[in-house]
């Protein structure tokens, strides 16, 4: 009997065009919903999913022939991956696929902070003319902690080194990364010497709410930040803190503790009201992986995963 693959969310054509030439069927659901979801389950081989479905043990109690999930991407914090091992479900995500449109994105942030572009063009749209008032600094001048060295973190840290820019990398959890103009660096020497720190860990127990007040206070120098991560990571009350008191001189961020945005907590809600209005904060709706290419790639590498499995 032919395996049965489950899409839910929005995926690249290429993925259901190479669908039709496996040995297998299929369901799509690009609007999942309780409704629509559950009576397909049961019947489910292979589940594919993106980020939007929390996948929990009571949703897998519905998925009594699940084998494999496929998560295009890497972030997996909304999967139980207890409730995984339990029933013997393997688990596979496909973390280089989106690595340089995250690189590019994080790198073009730095670049609209640094050099005030965001800034200015938000003045001019308000109907000012204050060049001189915009005077920012090259990109090569920064001093860049990457936070996490793995598929995303290594790549941003390649490209700034590219371009000139001291880059130091840590990662709790891996060694022997240096060279190729990155250095190797344990975490109190960020806190010392970075002017910039980039996000790049995954969301667990260690990292929620790990850039909270008391993180921001252990850098030496006033610095720029991207998150390009999970939004848990950063305290946003704290982030506010951080900006007004001149420790964090501007801020990119991609993702935000809920998304969308619509019922964060009464003390997120007011913090996001501020971050919304200031100047030197970028905010974009979790888009740094997200290009056309990367749709492709991460299509391809599901792809791949699924000949091996069907």
């Amino acid at each position: 009997m032919p395996k049965h693959i489950l899409l839910t969310e929005t995926h690249h054509p290429h993925l259901l065009e190479g669908l039709t030439k496996l040995p297998c069927t299929w369901t799509h659901l690009p609007h999942p919903t309780p409704e629509n979801l559950l009576p397909v389950l049961p019947k489910a081989h292979i589940w594919i999913l993106r980020g939007a479905i929390p996948v929990t043990e009571s949703l897998l109690t519905h998925a009594s022939q699940l084998q494999a999930i496929i998560r295009p991407g890497s972030g997996i914090d909304h999967i139980d991956l207890a409730a995984l091992e339990k029933r013997g479900i393997r688990l596979f995500t496909t973390p280089h696929s989106n690595a340089t449109s995250v690189a590019e994105y994080v790198f073009t942030a730095l670049t609209l902070l640094t050099r005030r572009i965001w800034s200015a063009a938000l003045d001019l749209r308000n109907g000012q003319w204050r060049r001189r008032e915009f005077i920012g600094h090259e990109l090569h001048t920064l001093t860049v902690g990457i936070i996490g060295f793995g598929h995303t973190g290594s790549q941003t840290a390649y490209r700034l080194a590219a371009a000139g820019v001291r880059v130091l990398a840590y990662d709790k959890y891996k060694g022997g990364f240096g060279g190729y103009g990155i250095e190797e660096a344990p975490l109190e020497k960020l806190f010392a010497e970075a002017t910039a720190i980039s996000f790049h860990v995954p969301l667990t127990s260690e990292t929620r709410q790990w850039a909270d007040r008391a993180f921001w206070e252990a850098f030496s120098h006033p610095l720029y930040v991207v998150n390009t991560a999970r939004g848990e990571i950063l305290s946003l009350p704290d982030l506010v803190w951080a900006l007004q008191s001149g420790k964090v001189l501007g801020a990119a961020l991609d993702v935000l503790p809920q998304e969308p945005p619509i019922a964060l907590s009464p003390e997120d809600n007011t913090a996001w009201t501020y971050l919304r209005t200031h100047p030197q904060v970028l905010l974009t709706p979790h888009i740094a992986g997200l290009t056309h290419e990367s749709e492709r790639r991460l299509a391809e590498a599901t792809l791949s995963l699924l000949r091996h499995l069907v």
